[in-house]
């Protein structure tokens, strides 16, 4: 598991790569830690990542409701096929894409 932060003047760029199981939340909560203490538009690239626990899909939810109340914009790249199907049926794909 990867998780890589590219920051601009205008936005952040998370990237997520393998697997973030359990253990790994920490580090993308981290990521996560550190786009909410500098807020600006953010996009999560995951389209190279095959799985995700879903204390690591709370996280998600948690970093785009913070930076939407405060008025930045959270974009989500298409998963990988495998990953979206998984995300689709659970209803996860769907909730993290509404505005």
């Amino acid at each position: 598991m990867q998780v890589s932060l590219k920051t601009t003047a205008k936005k952040h760029k998370a990237t997520l790569n393998g697997e973030i199981g359990f253990a790994e939340t920490a580090t993308l909560y981290e990521t996560a830690q550190q786009i909410a203490r500098n807020p600006k538009e953010t996009q999560i690239d995951w389209s190279n990542l095959t799985a995700i626990h879903y204390a690591g899909v709370q996280v998600l939810f948690a970093l785009r409701k913070s930076l939407e109340e405060q008025g930045y914009k959270v974009q989500f790249t298409e998963p990988n096929p495998q990953l979206y199907q998984h995300l689709h049926t659970f209803g996860v794909w769907d909730a993290l894409i509404q505005s």
